[in-house]
């Protein structure tokens, strides 16, 4: 006789009686990039600080504050939450506006950023957003961001879950008993701009490998496929970086995180 195999677990879905999934959150945007909070090597610090500062005045953060506001316009933070909505609004709001910028989601290409790049509404979340990231140490950018979704009545909507190592059981994120994202899949979302990378297909996370967990692979494993170490080093070393390998690395910095991996010999005798 076949033993049962009952899974249990947490679920999430609509009311019965409404149709419309809210989620809310904010975003801080805080400048002063490029200059490392702590590191062990005070030349390579003073050389990357240098690189960005030419960054800043060769190209600026144009290109990069705006594929930040198009991810937040289409939605990409809504992840299985974004697919086969009726309509998704989003709405972003900060200190001094009249009323909030409002996107319809479904204008704005997952995979294109080309696609409403002309928006007026989008500049001017893109205007500021480069006026958080150009600002300094004390200084930064604060948007309220909120995303309605129609899904429909009772409808399933898809959370963070939580690891739950070695057990069945399904355990999702809640937030003040409601069922919430983590701010690491948000900020996962958001910086999905990277279609720098060797036969780019689609826009990738910006990761020092290129890593994508959903999808099991790494575009930038190694010097060959451009990943940030190397990148980096070539960089402060005077090598020729393309410019979008250069935002690339910028994005990185953004990002954060503690940058250190251990040298070969070539790097060794670069530094």
């Amino acid at each position: 006789m076949t033993k049962p195999n009952p899974v249990e677990g947490d679920d999430a879905n609509l009311p019965h009686d409404k149709d419309t999934l809210k989620l809310k959150f904010t975003l801080r945007i805080i400048g002063n990039i490029g200059t490392p909070y702590a590191c062990n090597d005070p030349g390579f610090e003073q050389a990357i600080i240098e690189k960005v500062n030419v960054f800043k005045a060769d190209q600026g953060f144009e290109t990069l504050a705006f594929r930040y506001a198009y991810n937040i316009a289409n939605g990409r933070f809504l992840w299985r939450n974004r697919v086969c909505a009726e309509k998704i609004t989003i709405r972003v709001n900060y200190e001094g506006l009249e009323r909030p910028l409002s996107f319809d989601a479904y204008n704005y290409s997952l995979n294109d950023f080309s696609k409403s790049e002309n928006c007026e509404t989008l500049k001017v979340l893109a205007n500021k957003i480069q006026t958080g990231l150009e600002g300094d140490c004390n200084s930064f950018v604060l948007l309220e961001i909120n995303a309605y979704v129609k899904l429909g009545t009772g409808q399933h909507v898809f959370p963070s879950q939580e690891m739950n190592m070695g057990e069945k059981k399904k355990v999702l994120f809640e937030l003040d008993k409601t069922a919430a994202i983590h701010n690491v899949k948000i900020g996962n979302a958001i910086r999905t701009i990277d279609d720098w990378y060797k036969n780019a297909k689609f826009p990738i996370a910006a990761e020092p490998f290129g890593a994508v967990t959903q999808r099991g692979e790494a575009y930038r494993r190694n010097r060959a496929e451009g990943d940030l170490y190397s990148l980096m080093i070539d960089w402060i070393n005077g090598k020729t970086v393309d410019k979008n390998q250069q935002a690339y690395v910028v994005a990185n910095l953004i990002r954060g995180g503690v940058f250190s991996k251990e040298s070969d010999k070539s790097d060794k005798a670069d530094k």
